[in-house]
């Protein structure tokens, strides 16, 4: 089990729609870095984009310094590599990072799946940002493959999950 470290003070989080993925792009665009959001981002959001062997259910979760976006985390039921789901976007905002609000996002998404009855959840690992990797291992996931890595069982990591409505 992961210990919960509470968010920055003053950060709220939420379900996303559409409408939201001008802010979500936004708020990467603060950090050239990283470059551009995932342009297919409002497809998959609207449910015309699906990953290799997605399914239709996703959600994704915006976190919030008052009205500015400043993270987001999205995922769906899946079969790739044999899990349950997949966690398909995490961004955070570099003056937010390491802060908590990162491992929050986590949480909610944790939260989700284990409503959804899904518990071995897999990511793509992004080898050009890297605090990635050390991310995900810190928060329980392993290496499946190069690029892959794995929670067998989500929910024995957040055992909770954190819930919050749209």
């Amino acid at each position: 089990m992961v210990p919960t470290v509470p968010p920055a003070a003053g950060v709220h989080f939420r379900i996303a729609t559409v409408a939201d993925v001008p802010a979500m792009e936004a708020a990467r665009d603060t950090d050239p870095e990283v470059g551009p959001a995932d342009y297919r981002m409002a497809a998959y959001m609207a449910g015309k984009h699906h990953p290799q062997q997605a399914f239709a259910t996703r959600v994704v979760y915006v976190a919030l310094d008052g009205p500015i976006v400043v993270g987001y985390i999205a995922g769906h039921l899946t079969r790739r590599y044999s899990c349950d789901g997949e966690l398909q976007y995490l961004f955070m905002s570099k003056p937010h990072r390491r802060m908590g609000v990162a491992a929050a996002l986590l949480e909610h998404l944790a939260g989700w799946f284990a409503d959804q009855g899904a518990s071995k959840i897999c990511v793509n690992v992004n080898d050009d940002s890297p605090g990635a990797r050390p991310f995900y291992a810190s928060r329980g996931a392993t290496v499946l493959s190069k690029h892959w890595m794995i929670w067998n069982d989500i929910r024995t990591t957040f055992p909770r999950g954190a819930r919050c409505q749209p």
